[in-house]
Protein backbone atom coordinates (compact mmCIF):
# COMPACT_ATOMS: atom_id res chain seq x y z
CA UNK A 1 0.00 0.00 0.00
CA UNK A 2 1.47 3.36 -0.93
CA UNK A 3 1.86 6.14 1.64
CA UNK A 4 -0.91 8.17 0.01
CA UNK A 5 -3.32 5.23 0.25
CA UNK A 6 -2.40 4.66 3.91
CA UNK A 7 -3.08 8.33 4.64
CA UNK A 8 -6.37 8.06 2.72
CA UNK A 9 -7.57 5.05 4.72
CA UNK A 10 -6.52 6.62 8.04
CA UNK A 11 -8.21 9.95 7.26
CA UNK A 12 -11.40 8.17 6.20
CA UNK A 13 -11.34 5.75 9.16
CA UNK A 14 -11.68 2.84 6.74
CA UNK A 15 -12.94 -0.43 8.24
CA UNK A 16 -10.30 -3.08 8.88
CA UNK A 17 -11.48 -6.55 7.84
CA UNK A 18 -10.20 -10.05 8.66
CA UNK A 19 -11.46 -13.45 7.60
CA UNK A 20 -13.42 -15.37 10.24
CA UNK A 21 -14.45 -18.90 9.22
CA UNK A 22 -14.89 -17.88 5.60
CA UNK A 23 -16.74 -14.65 6.43
CA UNK A 24 -15.37 -11.11 6.44
CA UNK A 25 -15.46 -9.52 9.89
CA UNK A 26 -14.74 -5.91 10.83
CA UNK A 27 -12.23 -5.64 13.69
CA UNK A 28 -12.12 -1.84 13.91
CA UNK A 29 -11.09 1.13 11.83
CA UNK A 30 -7.77 2.35 10.48
CA UNK A 31 -6.80 5.39 12.56
CA UNK A 32 -3.18 6.03 11.64
CA UNK A 33 0.03 4.57 10.42
CA UNK A 34 3.00 4.13 12.72
CA UNK A 35 6.29 3.23 11.04
CA UNK A 36 5.57 0.00 9.13
CA UNK A 37 2.25 -0.69 10.88
CA UNK A 38 -1.34 0.49 10.79
CA UNK A 39 -3.14 1.46 13.98
CA UNK A 40 -6.55 -0.22 14.14
CA UNK A 41 -8.98 0.77 16.88
CA UNK A 42 -12.22 -1.01 17.72
CA UNK A 43 -14.64 1.28 19.48
CA UNK A 44 -14.01 4.90 18.54
CA UNK A 45 -15.45 6.41 21.73
CA UNK A 46 -14.64 3.58 24.12
CA UNK A 47 -11.53 1.82 22.88
CA UNK A 48 -12.29 -1.87 23.27
CA UNK A 49 -9.29 -3.13 21.28
CA UNK A 50 -6.28 -1.48 19.70
CA UNK A 51 -4.05 -3.27 17.23
CA UNK A 52 -0.72 -2.49 15.59
CA UNK A 53 -0.78 -4.58 12.43
CA UNK A 54 2.20 -4.71 10.06
CA UNK A 55 1.50 -3.42 6.57
CA UNK A 56 2.88 -6.73 5.29
CA UNK A 57 -0.31 -8.37 6.61
CA UNK A 58 -2.50 -6.37 4.20
CA UNK A 59 -4.13 -8.80 1.80
CA UNK A 60 -5.94 -6.25 -0.34
CA UNK A 61 -7.82 -2.97 -0.14
CA UNK A 62 -10.38 -0.96 -2.02
CA UNK A 63 -11.71 2.58 -1.72
CA UNK A 64 -13.64 1.76 1.44
CA UNK A 65 -11.96 -1.10 3.33
CA UNK A 66 -8.60 -2.67 4.17
CA UNK A 67 -8.44 -6.48 4.26
CA UNK A 68 -5.81 -8.23 6.37
CA UNK A 69 -4.46 -11.74 5.91
CA UNK A 70 -4.87 -12.62 9.60
CA UNK A 71 -7.19 -15.23 11.11
CA UNK A 72 -9.49 -13.74 13.76
CA UNK A 73 -8.09 -16.05 16.44
CA UNK A 74 -4.56 -14.67 15.87
CA UNK A 75 -5.42 -11.01 16.47
CA UNK A 76 -4.29 -11.08 20.11
CA UNK A 77 -0.64 -11.14 19.00
CA UNK A 78 -1.14 -7.67 17.43
CA UNK A 79 -3.12 -6.16 20.31
CA UNK A 80 -1.55 -3.39 22.41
Amino acid sequence: MSDSLEAYHASHRSPAIVNCNGNDMEIGRVFAEYKDKLVIIDGENKKEHEYLIPKTKIDRYDDNQVYFDIPRNSLNEFEV
